[in-house]
Order: C-alpha cells, then structure tokens, then sequence
C-alpha cells in the first residue's frame, strides 16, 4: 500500500482527498467516508475531480475521519476555507493561517514535544562542548554510568569527566548513587533562536567529522548535494521533519543499550 504523504506537503485539500480516500490500497475508503459525512459517494468524487468544495463542517468530519491530529486538521480546514474564499482578503487571510500552519508543523519543539531550554550560566555552559552532552547521555545507558567506563567510551580523562558529572548533577539532569551516576532529566533543546543551537550544531558536526575520519569503523555518515524543484526540495524537507518526530518517537520508550548522535542537515547552496 503507498503511505501518503504528510498532510502538509499538499497545497491544495483536493490532493488531500485523493491521496487518502482514493488511489491502490484505498478501496472502499470513499465510500466509509462518505458514510462517515452522511453524504453520496458521487458527492466526494465530484469534490476531488470538479470545481464543487467542501463544505467547513464536511471537512472538520473528514478530517476526523481519516485520523487528522489537531495540526493536521486545523491545516486541511484552512486548505478548505482558503479554496472557498470568494473575495481576495478573505483568501489571503486562510493563505497566512496556512503558512503560519506549516511553519509551526516545521518546529522541532512542537513536534517532538521537547521544550527549549532557559539560558543561565550553568544551561549556557551545557551548550559550549558536545562533550556535556556525551557524558550526560551516557548516564542513561546501564553499561556506562561510572566515570571510568564513561572516559573510556569518550577517549577522555576521568578527572574530566569526573567534574562535568558533579555539574551535571548541580544542574539536576543527573544523580549519583553509589558509584554510579544516573541519568534524570534531559528532554530538552537549544531552541532554533538561541545563539547556543549554533554551538550544539558546530559542536556535533564537527564531533561527526572526527567520526568519519576513521573509515574502518562501518558508521554511517552521508553528505548529497542535489538539483530539484523547490516542490521536491519542500517534499525532502516535510520528509526529514517526519523522520526526526518519529525518530524521537522511537528513542524516547527504547531500552538505553547505547548512545548515538543524530545529526541532520538541509539547506540551499
């Protein structure tokens, strides 16, 4: 069955419909959703395929039933509202609400539901090495949580490791118990505006660079320069933003067996 795409790759509620209600693997799923509306099939097909629209209360319904999360509903309601639109004010008022839509829907805090963190001193200082996030990281994973097995993973000195602990654990996010450290807290970012996500992007970058000097050591690092349509550059972009929500997905409830740096980049030339 072909996945379709996020809601927000479309630019139109009619590609919507027909990526979701209709197509190989949809059978049946126009006429469910015309019972769901309380409406004709024909009625549906007509939407998708001639110049008639939905109606506002239709989309909040289909929306609901093709299991459109608030973002996404509020999204494809806007797509609806702004088609309809028959005056030229109206309609720029639906075109700003859905680009204020997608932007939001681009926000890795509000996709991963991380909050970014305050800057003081201590937070500050978090953000100066990957170094502090390495070894704060580690706590998490059972077979690392002393501070020898954490400067032996890292190729650092225990005294230095020794002294991020105890700051770490000043700042709350970690907690020593015997002589293991334990992660506590950490579900956090420098958000997109601060000038410490430039330090957390140099800092991981240039700890991937290092990485990938060693060729034998079967990690996976992938730079590609391409030439595409602004569309598909949209498309990549949309897809990267699902990848990194569902990668978060997937490593918040996973067993802490080890620790990896996820680094991720797309951007114009």
């Amino acid at each position: 069955m072909n996945t379709p795409q996020s809601v927000f790759q479309y630019d139109s509620y009619k590609l919507v419909m027909a990526a979701f209600l209709t197509g190989a693997g949809k059978r049946g799923q126009l006429s469910r959703a015309a019972d769901t509306l309380r409406c004709q099939r024909s009625y549906l097909s007509r939407v998708i395929s001639e110049n008639l629209h939905l109606t506002p209360e239709h989309a909040f319904n289909l929306a609901k039933f093709l299991g459109f999360n608030e973002s996404e509903r509020n999204y494809f309601i806007a797509l609806v509202e702004r088609d309809r639109a028959a005056g030229p004010e109206y309609r720029s008022h639906w075109e700003r609400q859905i680009k204020d839509l997608r932007k939001k829907n681009e926000s890795i805090s509000e996709r991963t539901n991380r909050q970014a963190l305050a800057i003081n001193t201590n937070e500050a200082t978090y953000f100066t090495s990957w170094t502090w996030t390495a070894i704060h990281f580690l706590t998490a994973v059972p077979g690392y949580q002393t501070t020898k097995k954490i400067a032996e993973r890292l190729h650092l000195s225990e005294s230095f490791v020794g002294l991020h602990l105890a700051q770490l654990a000043e700042q709350g996010l970690v907690e020593r118990k015997g002589e293991k450290w334990q992660f506590t807290s950490g579900e956090f970012h420098a958000s997109a505006g601060s000038p410490l996500a430039l330090l957390h992007h140099q800092n991981w970058r240039g700890r991937a660079v290092l990485d990938a000097q060693d060729i034998s050591n079967g990690h996976l690092h992938f730079t590609g320069v391409h030439t595409l349509s602004r569309k598909d550059s949209e498309k990549i972009k949309s897809l990267l933003l699902d990848f990194i929500a569902e990668a978060n997905r997937i490593a918040g409830p996973s067993d802490p067996e080890d620790c990896v740096a996820l680094v991720c980049d797309l951007f114009p030339v």
